[in-house]
């Protein structure tokens, strides 16, 4: 396929999987790449190319359970893939080298410099990415909203046909999510987006699987724990508030950078267990 002549965008997703509740993290490497998806598009955003790569995993070989409820990847497909650098060799050649990277939602690139990081790859060709959920959120809502991309493309009236969570499938959802956005605009007022989308955007955030009951996740003193994202000083939350349902918030306190919040959720799993995300926020001083 001909590639334009102007600058390349390409949309990338990963699927990555995590260590056993009791397994300790290796070399602090809590996600480990399992599989690529990316695709190429032109200057005028129209799709020429695509990636894919399944990856064989060194240190977390054996897959999650809740990991492969959510990707369908088998164990016996994990085993097939090739090793990651391997992976990441293919995908540098096919990215080229006049090209900016698009994702849905700030974690894929920070995830993948980490994997590279720990093979002890060099990750200077990589560039920052355009995250397209924070376009989505202020040129359809007017306000930064996480939203899943499946959901994103129903509410621009798009009819997903792929299955989710396999990372070339999202790749092309968001590639052809960003044929229906302004994204000539998108990319050139970027950092005004940034800006806007910074005051409801989380600074960090928490996910556990496998509690039981909501309740057990509401005594998980670690969900309660954070440190401030300024200097680094471990914050001590007070006891949670109740609020709708199983949600609760908390407030913690930087003695040099003031008051944050966290925000609990609480979601039923297709194995009756519930997963909890901790999301920490600045408070600003006029809330």
């Amino acid at each position: 396929m001909k590639e334009g002549m102007g600058l390349n965008y390409i949309t990338l997703d990963l699927e990555w999987n995590q260590p056993a509740p009791d397994c300790k993290a290796v070399h602090q490497l809590t996600t480990e790449i399992i599989q690529i998806g990316a695709v190429k598009m032109d200057d005028n955003f129209s799709i020429i190319d695509q990636f894919k790569a399944d990856v064989r995993p060194r240190f977390y070989p054996q897959i999650k359970h809740e990991v492969q409820q959510l990707t369908g990847i088998s164990q016996e497909q994990l085993m097939q893939g090739m090793e990651f650098p391997q992976a990441v060799q293919q995908l540098q050649k096919w990215c080229g080298q006049k090209f900016a990277l698009i994702t849905w939602s700030h974690e894929d690139v920070p995830v993948l410099r980490k994997n590279m990081q720990v093979y002890r790859i060099d990750f200077g060709w990589l560039p920052d990415a355009y995250d397209l959920q924070i376009v989505y959120s202020l040129q359809q809502l007017e306000k930064y909203q996480q939203t899943a991309l499946v959901k994103a493309m129903v509410q621009l009236g798009m009819e997903p046909e792929l299955t989710a969570h396999d990372a070339l499938h999202d790749a092309l959802y968001t590639a052809q999510l960003c044929q229906k956005l302004d994204m000539k605009k998108g990319i050139s007022q970027y950092v005004e987006y940034q800006k806007e989308a910074a005051k409801g955007r989380a600074i960090a955030v928490k996910t556990q699987d496998g509690y039981t009951t909501p309740e057990q996740a509401h005594e998980d003193a670690a969900l309660r724990e954070f440190l401030c994202p300024e200097c680094g000083t471990e914050m001590k939350a007070q006891p949670w508030e109740k609020q709708k349902g199983v949600k609760r918030t908390a407030k913690t306190h930087c003695p040099t950078h003031g008051d944050f919040e966290i925000r609990l959720r609480i979601q039923p799993r297709r194995d009756k267990t519930f997963r909890a995300r901790a999301a920490l926020y600045q408070i600003e001083e006029n809330e």
